[in-house]
């Protein structure tokens, strides 16, 4: 039997940070897809991908001569998860591919040990260890949010921003900021508030403005307070910067948003209109 198997990028992180020195991020799943198939023929695998094949199949001690396919609607080095949600959807294929499924904890395991991940496919939204994969926290489903997605340009390389010296010491600078991130979230998710979710968001995202600046960034939370937004966030190590809205604000408010912004804020290049989703990896049987 064939399998596709889907994993969705992310725009940036809800809450990211670090408290009593244990890294952490908080998944912003969106419906933009890394999406992985068995096929026939030869199909290259980029480079991380590969590995994530080799390591799954290490971890399993078995082997596989199945070839795989790899496709992707995210953009490298922007920060949407674009390696972690390749990563995952190979993993779980190529464990499909030998009769076997892993759990989210393994392909946490797995992923981790190639670079800082992204928990994308755990399934709905959760705080996890981006270096050692560890899930943290639980916080249940997504929010019904739609998100409109900029991007500062540019590139950020994950590993290379992990490694980068002084890190921890400016992680330590933001923990009060992202403790109360983070606890803002925690009430968001419990009472059903987006408010909260999205002013937890932009105390994260202001955070780290000492840690990865983006000149636009005061700019845009600016203009999105008066279009009925509920929150920005960003790609704590990338480029992007998200918009949140409620599922239910008029689309034309949307534009109207989006159109100020391009028009007030230099070098910011639009990306898309995406919606918010839990995360989670999803398999597809194919017919032969």
């Amino acid at each position: 039997m064939n399998f596709n198997v889907k994993v969705p990028g992310s725009c940036g992180e809800l809450v990211q940070g670090m408290i009593d020195d244990i890294p952490f991020l908080v998944t912003c799943p969106i419906d933009m897809y890394a999406k992985a198939g068995m096929t026939g023929y030869f199909s290259y695998l980029p480079y991380k991908a590969k590995l994530a094949r080799r390591k799954t199949l290490d971890y399993l001690k078995t082997k596989s001569l199945r070839k795989f396919c790899l496709m992707t609607q995210l953009l490298t080095g922007k920060g949407m998860a674009s390696s972690s949600a390749d990563i995952a959807a190979v993993c779980q294929i190529t464990a499909l591919s030998t009769g076997k499924q892993l759990t989210e904890y393994e392909i946490a395991q797995i992923a981790a040990s190639i670079e800082p991940t992204d928990g994308v496919f755990c399934k709905g939204i959760v705080r996890l260890n981006h270096l050692n994969g560890d899930i943290l926290e639980h916080f249940g489903l997504a929010p019904k949010l739609k998100i409109l997605m900029f991007d500062c340009g540019g590139k950020v390389d994950t590993l290379s921003f992990n490694r980068r010296h002084g890190l921890k010491k400016l992680y330590q600078q933001n923990e009060k900021s992202v403790k109360e991130a983070l606890d803002m979230l925690r009430l968001g998710f419990k009472e059903k508030n987006t408010a909260y979710i999205g002013r937890a968001a932009a105390l994260s995202a202001y955070a780290n403005q000492k840690i990865l600046y983006k000149k636009q960034l005061e700019d845009v939370m600016i203009i999105s307070e008066n279009f009925q937004a509920v929150g920005v966030n960003v790609a704590h190590s990338g480029t992007v910067i998200g918009v949140l809205f409620n599922h239910d604000t008029p689309l034309e408010l949307i534009e109207d948003c989006r159109r100020k912004i391009l028009s007030d804020c230099f070098n910011l290049n639009y990306l898309n209109l995406v919606n918010m989703i839990s995360g989670g990896i999803f398999i597809e049987k194919v017919d032969d």
